[in-house]
């Protein structure tokens, strides 16, 4: 593969990958939102910073988006070791197991628009855009 054609296949992976994620993004505030409702709803117990994030963000589209960002935030990061239980208790209660399509639902969507957005970053590296 010459010189130009990977420069024409970064490109075309990198306006792929925005395109692809700003879709998703669409997809997620509006359409998936309901299972992010669900999961704030078994998680978020009242007086938790999960119940208070949902009241101040609202439901316009970026406090949606916020409200996905706080979800992933609370699935993902209360499984790191040191400080996973700390942040558990003080962000929300998942007294009643999740099941485990809910969580992927908050989980996969939100990482694949992270890993969209690196692969659009570094495509534009690849090519000189960011000098």
């Amino acid at each position: 593969m010459s010189e130009k054609q990977l420069e024409t296949l970064i490109a075309i992976i990198g306006a792929a990958s925005m395109v692809a994620g700003l879709i998703l993004v669409f997809l997620m505030i509006t359409l998936f939102f309901g299972k992010i409702e669900e999961i704030e709803r078994r998680v978020a117990t009242p007086g938790k910073e999960l119940d208070f994030r949902r009241r101040i963000w609202g439901n316009g589209p970026i406090g949606r988006w916020l409200r996905i960002l706080d979800v992933y935030a609370f699935l993902v990061f209360r499984h790191l070791p040191r400080i996973g239980p700390r942040i558990e208790s003080e962000w929300g209660d998942e007294l009643e197991p999740l099941p485990r399509s809910l969580k992927l639902w908050g989980i996969v969507p939100y990482t694949a628009t992270l890993v969209l957005g690196f692969l659009f970053f570094f495509s534009g590296w690849y090519l000189g855009a960011l000098d």
